[in-house]
C-alpha cells in the first residue's frame, strides 16, 4: 500500500476497514498529529519510537488537508480515540486477539472487565 510522506514521516495511506483487517495479524499503530510532526523533527527518541511503528496513520484533519494539498491524499483521518472502539468491535469474537492496556491508576485494571463498548 502507498505510504505519504509528511514532513519525512511516512504515513500509511489505509481507510480504516484496511487497518483494522491488517490488525487482525498484530502491529503497533501510531497516529501521527500535527504536534507529533512537528516533535518528530528535533527528538531523536520520539523519532526513533515511531520508527517501531508497524502502522503509521493520520490522526489530524489538518496533515489530512496537508496531504491533499500536497497532491498525496490520505484515505481518512483515523483518531486513536476512534481507532480502539473500532478495533474492539471488530474483533470482539476472535478469542486469538488479546487487548493490552498499559497505564492508569491503582484499581483501574480489577475494573476492566466492566467496561462497555457500544
Amino acid at each position: 500500500m502507498k505510504k505519504v510522506n509528511i514532513l519525512n514521516l511516512p504515513i500509511d495511506n489505509f481507510s480504516k476497514v484496511e487497518l483494522l483487517e491488517k490488525l487482525e495479524v498484530g502491529g503497533i499503530v501510531f497516529t501521527p498529529n500535527v504536534d507529533h510532526l512537528i516533535k518528530l523533527q528535533n527528538d531523536r527518541d520520539f523519532y526513533k519510537a515511531y520508527d517501531s511503528a508497524t502502522y503509521r496513520v493520520c490522526d489530524s484533519q489538518i496533515v489530512l488537508y496537508a496531504a491533499k494539498f500536497l497532491g498525496t491524499p490520505l484515505k481518512e483521518k483515523i483518531s486513536g480515540s476512534d481507532l480502539f472502539p473500532a478495533f474492539y468491535n471488530h474483533c470482539k469474537n476472535n478469542e486469538s486477539v488479546k487487548i493490552f492496556l498499559l497505564g492508569a491508576a491503582e484499581g483501574v485494571a480489577k475494573k476492566g472487565n466492566k467496561v462497555k463498548y457500544p
